[in-house]
């Protein structure tokens, strides 16, 4: 609108993820969660790579999102549109790649980097620069790094093992860090509630979700009206059962139009008929000569 851009995504009623990590309220972010997200987001990223779109910028806690259903969603990919060269169009990281300090480019690996930086947040509940998340990690001061609200949560082989894979992550030297298909590959075995649904990860009830999905989503029938999917409107009316009760109804109070009311009825006929068979052009051109009679009419 008036040469200004804008970029229309689905509406995710759950906050970001630093706002369940930095700002929480009522309970801290499980740690099945927060597996749950670093994995999601991981494998975001890799298909983001296997679509030929590997440069994500400006990755960060607040760019992971969640939906209706409590799922950890990676946004802003409209944002995407200029990345294949790697030159960064936004410097909004809060720890930049060591790579982008000295070229000002992105590459594939600075995305890894960037994740590590998210896997981080997941242990700490806090954001710690690299550089002293290494320091800890190096001396073994494990116990310091991980947020104490994981405390009895969380066993000490699956916590060493991620923090393992966002040291691997942070490493200073790009080639040194994993591909993000080994990423996936690492977090998906840390994954022990595959089958709880996310909501009840997150501390959502299913009522709320219910309401939530009512007030974001529409109805079949909305969605087929508002698409012009007329094929999905002959369904759903089929399904529905097309009163012909209805339509004599509608023809009798046709007949009480001035003017030519028998004509306008054979319209309607003709429309009706063209409705059985799938002929939607003639569906729309009967319909729409029978609403531009109804309103020349005055009624």
């Amino acid at each position: 609108e008036g040469g200004e851009r804008l970029l229309v995504a689905e509406f995710m009623p759950h906050d970001t993820l630093a706002k369940h990590l930095f700002h929480w309220e009522t309970k801290p972010l499980s740690w099945a969660m927060r597996v749950r997200a670093a994995l999601y987001v991981a494998q975001a990223l890799e298909y983001c790579t296997l679509k030929g779109r590997a440069l994500y910028h400006d990755l960060h806690a607040y760019r992971v999102l969640f939906d209706v259903d409590g799922n950890p969603r990676l946004s802003c990919f409209g944002l995407m549109k200029n990345s294949r060269d790697g030159k960064s169009y936004s410097t909004n990281l809060a720890f930049t790649p060591p790579e982008y300090l000295k070229t000002g480019r992105v590459i594939p690996e600075s995305v890894v980097y960037s994740f590590g930086t998210i896997l981080l947040d997941l242990l700490s509940g806090k954001h710690i620069p690299p550089s002293h998340a290494l320091d800890l990690i190096r001396g073994r001061n494990i116990t310091v790094l991980m947020d104490s609200c994981l405390d009895g949560h969380v066993s000490s082989s699956d916590g060493t093992e991620m923090v393992r894979l966002a040291s691997r992550c942070l490493q200073y030297e790009a080639r040194d860090r994993p591909n993000l298909k080994a990423v996936v590959s690492a977090l998906a075995s840390l994954q022990k509630d595959a089958s709880a649904p996310s909501h009840t990860l997150l501390g959502i009830s299913q009522d709320a979700v219910k309401e939530n999905a009512e007030q974001v989503s529409f109805s079949a029938t909305e969605k087929a009206y508002a698409t012009a999917d007329l094929e999905q409107v002959h369904e759903l009316l089929e399904n529905e059962g097309y009163d012909e009760d209805e339509t004599a109804s509608f023809n009798v109070s046709l007949s009480s139009w001035p003017g030519q009311p028998s004509e306008s009825i054979q319209v309607k006929k003709n429309g009706d008929d063209a409705f059985q068979s799938k002929d939607f052009t003639t569906v729309l051109e009967c319909y729409s000569r029978v609403c531009f009679d109804y309103h020349v009419s005055g009624e």
